[in-house]
């Protein structure tokens, strides 16, 4: 089944302002952020017959467009000079190397975890959604959430050999 111009056009009318600030919060560039989102309606467009319609088409988009742009910036064609991952957390986290983030590093580590990890961390520190705003997202509980988190961020400790901000070395 493919989408029709009305339905497309209710789709954009209503989602595209929430996608633009999702890609522009990622890839850290208006320009960029405006090709993602014609990316992802190009390819709401595309797999509009995959859409099994379990969660809302913001869900879906969400997916879609972080996806992208993830992609973009591992592959080195949406600009990688402002990753900016929740200072609170991931800055503590590499403070004790060189103070700041290591971009290539951490995009290294979203692909060492599952796909509900990976939008866990994305919907944490690059939109900086609530624990409780982000179990609803990925339907979750927030303790698993919050478990998920702490996970990664010990792999993030780990991998770059940095100590745990509460003092332990990981």
């Amino acid at each position: 089944m493919t989408i029709n111009d009305q339905e497309l056009a209710a789709l954009y009318d209503r989602y595209a302002h929430i996608v633009y600030r999702r890609c522009l919060s990622i890839l850290r560039n208006q320009e960029d952020a405006h090709d993602a989102v014609q990316e992802t309606f190009a390819r709401v467009i595309r797999h509009h017959d995959e859409f099994q319609g379990n969660a809302s088409p913001l869900t879906w988009m969400y997916k879609i467009s972080t996806n992208y742009c993830l992609n973009q910036l591992r592959n080195g064609n949406g600009r990688r000079n402002k990753l900016d991952v929740n200072k609170h957390e991931f800055e503590a986290t590499a403070a004790a190397n060189t103070g700041k983030l290591d971009e290539a590093r951490v995009l290294v580590l979203l692909e060492q975890v599952d796909e509900e990890t990976r939008s866990i961390i994305v919907h944490t520190f690059f939109d900086e959604c609530t624990r409780q705003e982000v179990a609803e997202l990925v339907g979750l509980s927030v303790p698993t959430v919050r478990k998920r988190i702490e996970d990664f961020l010990t792999l993030a400790r780990s991998e770059m050999k940095v100590s745990d901000p509460e003092g332990g070395v990981s």
